[in-house]
């Protein structure tokens, strides 16, 4: 049962021209958690594709438990790479819908599609008192 309680004088305004408590409530309801769509997907377009070996019979699914694991050995002082999110936000995301992740990524191992900025890596150079130049690997 929902429950209007007027906590302040001034009128809140209509959102999406709905002006009713309930029908607010819905409105939002529905803007935070929109309907999942259960209908059947179209297989991904071979171009997406790429591993020129078919792996699927290969892998197995990825399981809650394993992303749990995973996250918790997360370094969450480590600063972002090149898809900006941060570590942080990978543990809120799991904890809210923690089946979402093992399904990511059971699909990305099974189609061996990976995102481009999960194949990067932002590397910062620290400086050390003993090195003359950084223009060489071995430095």
């Amino acid at each position: 049962m929902i429950q209007c309680h007027n906590t302040h004088n001034k009128p809140i305004p209509p959102l999406e021209g709905q002006s009713g408590f309930e029908d607010k409530c819905r409105v939002l309801c529905n803007t935070l958690f929109p309907p999942v769509n259960t209908a059947p997907r179209s297989p991904l377009p071979p171009d997406l594709l790429t591993h020129l070996k078919d792996i699927c019979h290969y892998t197995r699914p990825v399981t809650i438990h394993q992303t749990h694991l995973e996250i918790a050995h997360l370094k969450y002082s480590a600063s972002v790479g090149p898809d900006d999110i941060s570590y942080t936000t990978l543990r809120h995301f799991n904890k809210v819908a923690p089946l979402l992740l093992p399904h990511l990524f059971t699909a990305c191992l099974t189609w061996s599609v990976h995102p481009p900025e999960w194949k990067t890596a932002n590397c910062v150079v620290i400086p050390k008192p003993s090195k003359r130049s950084y223009s060489h690997p071995r430095s």
